[in-house]
């Protein structure tokens, strides 16, 4: 009985330890939040040994991305779907009809970076940043505030917020030693 369970126990490690490996490799569409919470990608690929187009369509601004999968194009409403990941393992999310790249896919509050491109060539372009409570949650600026706002009754996340961010320290900073935005582990410390 021992050796049936351990035996089932090892299995299920393999299995997931290779499906979350062969995702590293994937390219694809998140059709929902949960989608990409779950890290299920649709249209997707390995992409060392497959090939497909994810077009965007933003230089005509139109509201549908265009996936050619297996020979076929298919055109997808950027409002009804979540987002995509592309062969460098780089997650985004639709927002607005615009791509926000998702600088930290396995933490709780999302962090985003978005670049709005300049009219001029002699401008440089902005770098914007949002954030969201969770995949289904609103996208919201990154300050302060807003930070507050979302997580309304957690006085001890506000405190340790104040504590940790100043004018000096942008809300994107990177705990190294914990291997996190520290956002998110100060988020995970209020709740201890």
């Amino acid at each position: 009985m021992k050796t049936r369970n351990l035996i089932t126990l090892a299995l299920i490690v393999f299995s997931s330890i290779t499906s979350s490996l062969a995702q590293q490799d994937s390219s694809g569409v998140y059709l929902s939040a949960s989608d990409f919470k779950n890290g299920k990608l649709a249209y997707a690929i390995n992409c060392k040994t497959q090939k497909h187009k994810i077009k965007l369509n933003e230089f005509f601004s139109k509201p549908y991305i265009t996936i050619v999968h297996e020979g076929k194009s298919v055109n997808l409403d950027k409002k009804n779907i979540f987002g995509f990941r592309d062969c460098g393992d780089v997650a985004y999310r639709f927002v607005d009809q615009n791509q926000y790249t998702i600088l930290n896919p396995t933490e709780e509050i999302l962090l985003y970076r978005y670049v709005a491109q300049s009219a001029s060539k002699n401008q440089p372009e902005t770098v914007y940043y949002f954030f969201s409570k969770s995949a289904q949650g609103e996208v919201l600026d990154l300050n302060l505030p807003s930070l507050k706002k979302a997580f309304p009754d957690n006085h001890r996340f506000h405190d340790l917020l104040d504590a940790q961010f100043n004018s000096s320290t942008p809300l994107t900073a990177y705990d190294s030693h914990h291997k996190m935005y520290k956002v998110n582990r100060l988020y995970q410390s209020s709740l201890q």
